[in-house]
């Protein structure tokens, strides 16, 4: 049976994430200011970065730089691992940093490509492709991560689930459930089940 497990130190930001027996696949994503580790205690797993395919192996570890947009598939019919996300710099040095900014300190905001283009004196078409090319992540694709990330956040403080898909911006609840699913790989409910909160001393 599959087991998920987040545990959240509140005095580092440190998070240590352990799944057990899963079979998630993680779509494209960053960790935006956040380095990761990981190890593989079962199975394998295949993470892709770019056009780069990487096996890990049980006993094996791999590691992530912060904003590096990256997948991971099973290769096995499950696995599990233990990952560690680390706070680190973020790399905000690119044309379109006004946007990422915007974007993860307001997530919940109607994605506006017209506006957002404007504000970088370039189309719209230019835009997105620039965006993609700079993160690996549509405009949209990366909004929605970072409206996870808050709903995460938001969840660990005890907020409801109902309350907390109005809060990052999503029509309703079941929209929410979906994707939370697809970046996290439980629902909001499991996750607060799942979710500890820890204080170093």
């Amino acid at each position: 049976m599959d087991k998920y497990e987040f545990i959240k130190d509140v005095s580092t930001g440190i998070e240590v994430v352990s799944m057990e027996n899963v079979r998630t696949t993680f779509p494209p994503h960053t960790h935006t200011g956040h380095y990761v580790f990981g190890i593989v205690t079962e199975g394998c797993i295949a993470i892709k970065i770019d056009d780069a395919v990487k096996q890990c192996k049980a006993g094996e570890y791999f590691s992530i730089y912060p904003d590096v947009c990256h997948s991971i598939e099973p290769v096995s019919e499950t696995y599990s691992l233990v990952s560690t996300c680390i706070p680190g710099n973020s790399d905000m040095t690119g044309e379109l940093d006004i946007i990422k900014k915007e974007i993860i300190g307001d997530p919940q905001m109607k994605l506006s490509i017209a506006k957002m283009s404007q504000k970088v004196n370039i189309s719209s078409y230019h835009l997105i492709r620039k965006f993609s090319s700079e993160t690996g992540l549509t405009p949209h694709k990366f909004q929605m991560q970072c409206r996870i990330r808050k709903a995460q956040e938001l969840l660990r403080e005890g907020h409801k689930v109902t309350d907390v898909a109005q809060m990052v911006g999503f029509c309703d609840q079941s929209h929410m459930d979906r994707v939370f699913r697809k970046h996290v790989g439980i629902t909001p409910e499991e996750y607060m089940k799942s979710a500890i909160l820890s204080k170093a001393e």
